[in-house]
């Protein structure tokens, strides 16, 4: 169990980073690596269980082809 801390009013930008540092601090591993995880569905990839090519070159031309570019799977 976390202890929690309020401030009224404004703080100043330091307090506030050091409240954050804290604040991290006071977590388990467990629970900063579940907070820090974001689940993100890729299209076209998550699709399928898994894809077999033949050689590189091929998954190159095919990843090209399929994927949108904001994954960055393009030359």
């Amino acid at each position: 169990m976390q202890r929690l801390l309020y401030k009224i009013g404004n703080i100043s930008e330091e307090e506030h980073l050091k409240l954050d540092f804290m604040d991290g601090l006071s977590r388990t591993v467990e629970d900063r690596i579940s907070l820090g995880f974001v689940p993100f569905k890729i299209p076209v990839i998550d699709e399928m269980p898994y894809r077999i090519f033949e050689t590189m070159e091929g998954y190159r031309k095919w990843s090209e082809k399929e994927l949108p570019r904001l994954l960055g799977y393009y030359r």
